[in-house]
């Protein structure tokens, strides 16, 4: 798929960090979506996770989001952006706080 891709796939920090959830665990869990802030932005940031985020990256087979198991995959092209979303994990302590 190519490297404007990948990037396009780490652009948000909410799919960092789902990527960077199936570094070490495969299945996950479907991520619940829980701030500080009020019922109505976790509201908000839920609807975007399961109508933006979760399907730009399985439309891009990084992921296999089963809806009905509310759990995720990798997916058939993982072995594309795994060796980045590791080196963004292996260097967490040199990145900006909000990178994941």
């Amino acid at each position: 798929m190519g490297f404007d891709n990948i990037a396009e796939a780490l652009g948000d920090q909410t799919r960092r960090q789902i990527l960077l959830e199936l570094l070490d665990h495969n299945p996950v869990e479907q991520p619940e979506v829980v701030t500080k802030k009020d019922a109505r932005e976790n509201e908000k940031r839920e609807l975007e996770l399961v109508h933006h985020h979760l399907p730009k990256l399985d439309d891009m087979d990084y992921i296999v989001w089963n809806r009905d198991k509310q759990n995720i995959v990798k997916g058939p092209n993982w072995e594309e952006i795994e060796p980045i979303v590791r080196l963004l994990s292996d260097n967490r302590e040199r990145l900006p706080d909000d990178t994941f």
